[in-house]
């Protein structure tokens, strides 16, 4: 009797059970937030690119995935410290941009430098090598790559105070840079460099801390480098076109159902499609130079063809001690992509 009297309670036990994996599978089904952290103010064209990827996902999951973008360093998180917070599921999602990363992943920080690429046909033939590289840094680093977003190519033009037209004219200025390796280049040329940064540029060339500044026609008029900087020449060269990685926490990855996660892979490869038009940069920068020529901005014809042959060997020592400095993986990077660039 005392067998069959404990029936009810092993009954009871495997309601209780059944019960609780149908709950548990109804909560892994439940919508998911997630938050995208991006440092980039909204009227950026990566900011447009990242809302974009938020409504396909939410799209193409039906709403069970949702990503809330938090624009212009709402989380107050720098870009610098990237791969920490992102092991940390606060954000679950984000873009870096390799260059940022440099203390933590010399590996990744020097994949390009400035003088690296010329246009976005050899940029193109570089490209695989690029993102495999990507991919397995991050991985290493147990950050998931779940897609990419392609820096345009924006072209790096000089902006100065007085008319600067040729490579040995600028040895005689002080130039302003973005980052170290713009700034070995420069002085490999015997030019002299600094890095300021870009809230400080608009005062330390209306005080002539320095005569020039590296810069994008196409943002030039955000930081009103027209007012104090009314010369400008290309260079010939771009400014260092690696992609942004769009990295997940891997806790936050691995609990997605299988349905949202087919819809966050599908958003990315539409995110690298739409942002990777290359055609358009030639006409948005057309676009920019007319506005500052309106501005009393004036465009100089393009350093010569000697002048850019320098820049890029000047570029290519550069590139050479920075990976070799970084190590062996850096070392491997800079061969597999140079490989297809020359071809």
């Amino acid at each position: 009797m005392r067998r069959f009297a404990k029936l009810p309670a092993l009954a009871l036990a495997a309601a209780t059970l059944t019960s609780g994996l149908v709950l548990a599978n109804a909560a892994s089904a439940e919508p998911v937030t997630w938050r995208f952290n991006n440092n980039y103010a909204p009227t950026r064209p990566e900011s447009e690119h990242i809302r974009n990827f938020a409504q396909d996902v939410e799209t193409r999951s039906g709403g069970e995935l949702k990503i809330n973008v938090i624009e212009g360093g709402g989380m107050n998180l720098k870009d610098a410290d990237a791969l920490r917070w992102m092991q940390t599921g606060t954000p679950e999602i984000a873009f870096i941009w390799p260059t940022f990363i440099g203390r933590d992943a010399p590996d990744l920080a020097s994949l390009y430098v400035y003088g690296s690429v010329s246009t976005a046909e050899e940029h193109l033939k570089a490209l695989p090598a690029v993102k495999g590289a990507l991919k397995e840094g991050f991985e290493e680093r147990g950050i998931p790559v779940v897609g990419y977003m392609a820096l345009p190519i924006i072209d790096a033009s000089l902006f100065c105070r007085e008319p600067v037209k040729t490579l040995d004219e600028l040895k005689t200025k002080k130039v302003r840079v973005g980052s170290r390796e713009q700034v070995e280049t420069f002085t490999a040329l015997g030019v002299a460099a600094q890095i300021i940064p870009q809230n400080e540029l608009y005062s330390a060339l209306q005080t002539s801390v320095v005569d020039c500044a590296l810069y994008a026609a196409r943002f030039a008029k955000s930081v009103s480098l027209q007012e104090v900087a009314k010369h400008a020449v290309y260079t010939g060269f771009p400014f260092p076109p690696v992609p942004y990685a769009i990295v997940a926490h891997k806790g936050s990855l691995d609990k997605l159902t299988d349905a949202q996660r087919k819809a966050l892979d599908e958003a990315g490869v539409a995110l690298e499609a739409a942002s990777s038009d290359f055609s358009k940069d030639t006409a948005a920068e057309k676009t920019a130079r007319a506005a500052l020529a309106e501005a009393g901005v004036t465009y100089y014809a393009d350093f010569s063809d000697a002048d850019k042959e320098a820049i890029r060997a000047a570029a290519a020592k550069t590139w050479e001690k920075l990976t070799t400095e970084a190590g062996d993986k850096a070392v491997a990077h800079r061969a597999a992509i140079s490989d297809l660039l020359k071809q």
